[in-house]
């Protein structure tokens, strides 16, 4: 195994703790946002009828292949009601510098800063990714009660998921409301 220069303060295995939550909650988010791909594609069409035609047909043609995370992303985005735009480009370029740039720009050459800098990444990629994970449970839970008469109906295996449902549409009105928002304050004489 291959050891950095180890700093007086940060050792190895604490670096390697922090990349490696980092990365399992990535592979959540992944796992996540493609089940819910996966779902809206086989059934969207026939039970929800909430993704935009341009959905349909892009994932459609893109339907046998694997998806990376961007492509999912992508396909998610085509359906503006129901996405948090900004959030997933941000979180997109976070996860791509985390698995594919991570070593050269944290970890190469290593020093006391490039390893706290390194914790820091991991800590708030981490919290990044748990509220992704809460925006796309909600989501899921705002599927599922489609097919319920009221919110405690829901199946036991996604019961727990109600406050991420809270979470998914409060997340929506806030980005409508910034959407709704006039591109001049009170007063502004352009």
């Amino acid at each position: 195994m291959y050891h950095f220069k180890q700093t007086k303060s940060i050792p190895d295995s604490k670096v390697y703790e922090r990349v490696g939550m980092a990365l399992i909650s990535a592979q959540r988010v992944e796992q996540l946002t493609g089940d819910l791909l996966k779902h809206l594609e086989e059934f969207d069409k026939t039970v929800y009828g909430i993704t935009s035609t341009e959905f349909w047909e892009k994932s459609k043609k893109s339907n046998k292949a694997r998806k990376t995370l961007g492509q999912v992303f992508n396909l998610l985005k085509l359906n503006p009601k129901w996405v948090i735009e900004e959030e997933l480009e941000a979180y997109l370029e976070k996860r791509n510098l985390l698995a594919h740039g991570f070593w050269r720009v944290f970890l190469n050459g290593r020093n006391e800063g490039q390893s706290q800098r390194a914790l820091d990444f991991c800590n708030s990629f981490g919290e990044e990714s748990m509220r992704m994970e809460r925006f796309f449970k909600g989501f899921i839970f705002f599927l599922a009660l489609r097919h319920v008469a009221d919110r405690e109906k829901v199946p036991l295996d996604l019961i727990e998921w109600q406050k991420d449902f809270d979470f998914f549409v409060e997340t929506l009105n806030e980005e409508r409301w910034k959407r709704s928002k006039p591109d001049y304050e009170v007063g502004d004489p352009t």
